[in-house]
């Protein structure tokens, strides 16, 4: 038997390598990816099997097949879905929250979801939960955690035999010791894109706040709300927000303060309330003293305004996962806070046409703020320029034959500059000194170029 992972340097993918991987399946792991990172680096580092590049591998009638929704066309997969599934030795085709939703029938389900703020909350809810928790068996979010040594999954080492068995059911549907179901928690980050939150076995859930997001799925704001409806519906208990939400049957709590010694922005106030309130439903005898200390202890997590490097000459450069308006917003206003007397800097790569095509005016009003922007090659998954631009006709943005000229007019609107020239990028911030704040903005790779000075 194979475990075939589809897309594996997406974060939540790599994920599943590593729980697999501490559950003792590494001999039956396949990464397979088209492009390197550093987490197909550390999985290979770990003695995984990693096939970089589309076509290297064919997928056998006997393979289990697990895959990103963004690689769904991609050769492997169509292959994979080619066998006749009345063969008998035919395994099981997932994507990844086909995945999730057979993990979560065997747990109490517990998890963050909402548009922005859910991987940063799902962070603190799985941190805290570790301590707070004694039946907190498994978790896994979209980020990677230095409390969690740098990953983005837990498992509980002291009955991973007993996880193990769960799994071991999944793959083989051999023996199950039934007095597992639904007996210990599964903490997760669920995505609401193509409503595949709504695959996941339901217990207790918290939402950080709704804003139009992924148009290029769902048709308006009604459309997206009747998502979450859907969802909270679903849950089988309580569903927690501290935001005023259009959304039925749905708890609001109201505001904790708290100490924050490492964190920035007062958002951070309402996402840690939910986490706060989650952990004293789930256990009424905890200290909430020391839940309290331990949610203002947090140390943030990667690539959500992480420092990535002081440079020589004493510049700051931040990295930032942000890929909405909304939330370059937020962050200039919190670095501001933070640094009054700093020129800020944003480098901003894009994450789809229609995203930024539907928000044009709320991007140029959001990154007018900083003293200076610069867009870099753009992240455009699952998407056509002809047709985008023929959506947002009222732009009216013409003579444009390739992505490149879209983002060269989209600086040019405001005097910002637009380059695919990484080096360029590097050489912009080690020019900066102690009067610079940089802050890149990426859903994709500049990330990884520009921590991995080799890249």
């Amino acid at each position: 038997m194979n475990v075939v992972l589809v897309w594996a340097w997406w974060t939540w993918m790599s994920g599943i390598a590593w729980i697999l991987h501490n559950l003792w399946y590494w001999e039956e792991i396949i990464c397979l990816d088209s492009t390197e990172s550093e987490l197909t680096k550390k999985l290979k580092e770990f003695w995984l099997k990693v096939i970089i590049w589309e076509n290297k591998y064919i997928p056998k009638i006997t393979d289990h097949i697990i895959y990103s929704e963004a690689c769904v066309n991609s050769s492997e997969v169509i292959q994979a879905k080619s066998y006749k599934r009345k063969a008998k030795e035919q395994r099981f085709i997932w994507n990844y929250f086909d995945f999730l939703w057979e993990i979560s029938k065997y747990f109490t389900t517990i998890g963050i979801t909402g548009t922005n703020g859910k991987s940063t909350t799902s962070a603190m809810l799985l941190t805290t939960a570790k301590n707070h928790l004694d039946k907190l068996w498994i978790g896994i979010l979209w980020a990677l955690v230095p409390e969690l040594d740098n990953n983005n999954y837990y498992i509980n080492p002291n009955i991973k035999t007993e996880i193990k068995n769960i799994f071991d059911y999944i793959f083989t549907w051999k023996w199950l010791n039934y007095s597992l179901i639904k007996k210990n928690f599964f903490i997760l980050e669920a995505c609401e894109y193509k409503r595949h939150f709504l695959k996941i076995d339901l217990d207790r859930w918290a939402i950080t706040n709704i804003e139009l997001d992924h148009t290029d799925y769902y048709k308006n704001l009604d459309d997206y709300n009747s998502a979450f409806q859907s969802f909270v519906d679903k849950t089988k208990n309580k569903v927690f927000t501290t935001s005023n939400l259009d959304i039925k049957s749905i708890e609001q709590i109201k505001t904790n303060n708290f100490d924050f010694k490492y964190l920035l922005a007062k958002h951070n106030q309402e996402n840690w309330t939910l986490v706060f309130e989650l952990i004293k439903q789930l256990n009424s005898k905890v200290n909430t003293r020391k839940l309290k200390k331990t949610i203002e202890n947090f140390k943030w997590l990667r690539r959500r305004l992480e420092l990535l490097e002081t440079t020589k000459n004493g510049s700051l450069l931040f990295s930032d996962y942000g890929h909405m308006a909304s939330s370059i917003n937020l962050w200039y206003h919190a670095v501001k806070e933070k640094y009054p007397n700093k020129k800020i800097t944003a480098i901003f790569q894009p994450h789809q046409i229609n995203r930024i095509l539907r928000e044009w005016n709320e991007f140029s009003k959001a990154l007018r703020l900083f003293d200076n922007v610069f867009i870099y090659d753009i992240y455009a998954a699952r998407e056509d320029l002809v047709e985008q631009l023929e959506n947002f006709k009222h732009l009216k943005i013409k003579n444009i034959n390739k992505i490149s000229e879209l983002w060269d007019i989209f600086a040019k609107n405001c005097n910002w500059k637009y380059t695919e020239n990484i080096e360029e990028i590097k050489k912009t911030i080690n020019n900066g000194n102690k009067s610079d704040v940089f802050i890149v903005f990426s859903a994709w790779n500049i990330d990884f170029l520009l921590r991995n000075k080799k890249a």
